[in-house]
């Protein structure tokens, strides 16, 4: 009779954001992420009942480690989701699940930890550039329900992540139509930030300020809305989508030269893709370079899309995996 090792508990991730919650497993032993089932985020209440839910897909024995990413600030104990509209306390989750060890770590994050482990067929070239991936930073950012941003940083044998909150820098705008959408919304917010711009949520308040400035007291429209019109040959969902992919790349250059990212820029999140043909390569260089003097500067940074299905769950696992 032989013994052999017994086979590993899988680990649970998740990729909680502000529309979606995307839950996966992953082998201790692995870096791949076995995608397990997606759920609206906002049809439950807290991290527990959206866990447990998501839990009646694995029919397998039950994790005691799990890897949460959420889009928003992760500072103590209590956590809060500002897009999806609840709260948990990490300590509470834990023992509510019966787990041995809950991490929790910002959405944009996880989508840092995937960086190194990305191949070339899960990248889309935008701008070409020279890399300094082992002496610069990089950066990943991206457009989802908000703008997220995190800095991936080369150490001595491995990488740091530091998660930041670009997306609430204050947005500049560029010409006079832009600058008269930036003063509605500061406005109506009381503050315009890359986020308010460059964003799905972004999307909305610059249509909305579109047809505040044209005197269109219609109905609001949602961005999925938005995007359907601005398909349909809309001249004002048109309008907000272009100013919507210029403000993505301007929080992008923005951010670059504010972290000296000359590692690559990475763009992730769900809105571009979403927005198909409208996103143009060309128009992205040219508002992202758009930076006086540091226009060579900033075309000298490669910029690549992500188009892995999953990075956030295969920044969890490698991040799991560099903690075990």
């Amino acid at each position: 009779m032989s013994i052999g090792r017994p086979e590993p508990t899988p680990q649970l991730i998740a990729d909680i954001g502000g529309t979606n919650a995307r839950f996966g497993l992953v082998d201790p032993d692995s870096l791949a992420p076995q995608p397990l089932i997606t759920l609206p985020t906002r049809s439950f209440q807290d991290l527990s009942t959206l866990t447990e839910a998501a839990l009646e897909a694995h029919p397998g024995p039950r994790p005691a480690i799990m890897a949460c990413a959420v889009a928003g600030p992760v500072q103590g104990d209590e956590i809060c989701l500002l897009n999806a509209g609840w709260a948990f306390s990490v300590e509470a989750t834990r023992q509510a699940l019966g787990l041995s060890r809950l991490e929790v770590i910002n959405d944009w994050e996880a989508q840092a930890w995937a960086i190194p482990a990305l191949g070339a067929c899960h990248l889309a070239p935008i701008q070409s550039g020279s890399a300094h991936h082992r002496t610069a930073p990089s950066l990943a950012l991206g457009p989802g329900t908000g703008l997220g941003s995190a800095l991936l940083v080369p150490t001595r044998d491995d990488w740091q992540v530091f998660p930041t909150e670009g997306g609430h820098i204050s947005f500049g705008p560029a010409g006079a139509r832009e600058a008269e959408v930036v003063l509605a919304i500061q406005a109506r917010f009381g503050h315009c930030s890359a986020e308010r711009m460059a964003s799905g949520t972004g999307l909305e308040a610059i249509h909305g300020a579109l047809r505040q400035l044209d005197g269109d007291h219609s109905a609001p429209l949602d961005a999925r809305q938005i995007a359907d019109a601005a398909e349909a040959g809309d001249p004002v969902a048109e309008e907000a989508v272009d100013l919507l992919l210029n403000a993505i790349a301007s929080a992008a250059g923005d951010l670059a030269l504010a972290t000296g990212a000359r590692g690559g820029v990475y763009l992730g999140g769900g809105l571009i893709p979403a927005l198909g043909e409208r996103f143009s390569a060309t128009a992205f260089q040219a508002r992202f370079q758009a930076k006086g003097r540091f226009r060579d500067w900033l075309a000298a940074i490669p910029v690549y899309r992500i188009t892995h299905p999953q990075p956030a769950l295969l920044g969890l696992s490698r991040y799991l995996q560099g903690r075990s």
